[in-house]
């Protein structure tokens, strides 16, 4: 749940901000890198280490102890 709701509010936030703020994400910041590039790679960061994340925790197996408890 975590996972969607994180990437999928940060592509909702860079496609608001790509449809309503154009000249905004089209300032150059350094040679020809642009605000809505970094804002690209700051987003691809993001979807990059909450998948890692989310792996990591899916990859945990219960302990026995766990798997009785959640059976009572």
């Amino acid at each position: 749940m975590s996972f969607a709701l994180v990437n999928g509010s940060a592509l909702a936030v860079h496609v608001l901000l790509a449809c309503s703020a154009a000249e905004l994400m089209a300032t150059r910041v350094r040679g020809e890198a642009t605000i809505g590039m970094l804002a690209m790679l700051v987003q691809g960061s993001l979807l990059v280490w909450t998948a890692a994340r989310y792996d990591r925790r899916a990859n945990v197996r219960p302990t026995p102890q766990e798997i009785w408890e959640e059976s009572r």
